[in-house]
C-alpha cells in the first residue's frame, strides 16, 4: 500500500508542478496546451487561472492531504485523502477519455495526442493507486 501511496505523492507533485509553471509562465503553458490566447487581453489571465491556478490548487490540496496521511496517518485524514486522490483521478481520466473520442470521432488521431491519452491515463492511474490497491487486496 505505501507504492501505491507514493505513486499517488508522485503524480500529484507533477500536477501541481504543472499548474505553479503555469502560473508563473502562461506563455508556456499556451505552448503546451497548444492554444493561443486570445486579443482582447485576457487570455494570458485565463491561461494562468485555468492552467496555472486551478491545477496547482487541486493537485497542492490532494498532495497535502496525502503526506499529511503518510507522516501521520490515521483514518479521517486518509479518508479525506483518499477521496481527494479519486476525484482528481476521475479527472484525469475524463481527460484522457475525451482525446480519445476526439482521436476516433473528429480526426484528431495525431503523435501529440496519443501521447497525451497515454499520459493522462498513466497519472489517472498514479493518482488512484490507492484506490486501486486497497480494490484488489
Amino acid at each position: 500500500m505505501l507504492i501505491a501511496w507514493l505513486l499517488n505523492v508522485l503524480a500529484l507533485m507533477f500536477g501541481a508542478g504543472l499548474g505553479a509553471r503555469a502560473l508563473i509562465d502562461p506563455r508556456w503553458a499556451a505552448r503546451f496546451v497548444r492554444l493561443a490566447p486570445d486579443e482582447q487581453g485576457g487570455g494570458f489571465a485565463e491561461f494562468r487561472a485555468t492552467y496555472g491556478g486551478v491545477f496547482l490548487g487541486l493537485h497542492a490540496a490532494a498532495l497535502l492531504l496525502a503526506l499529511r496521511y503518510l507522516l501521520s496517518g490515521g483514518a479521517l485524514i486518509g479518508v479525506a485523502a483518499a477521496g481527494a486522490s479519486a476525484a482528481l483521478a476521475a479527472g484525469w481520466a475524463g481527460s484522457a477519455f475525451g482525446r480519445a473520442v476526439a482521436i476516433w470521432r473528429d480526426g484528431a488521431d495525431t503523435r501529440f495526442n496519443r501521447l497525451s491519452v497515454v499520459v493522462e491515463a498513466g497519472i489517472a492511474l498514479a493518482i488512484a493507486a490507492p484506490w486501486i490497491a486497497w480494490l484488489v487486496s
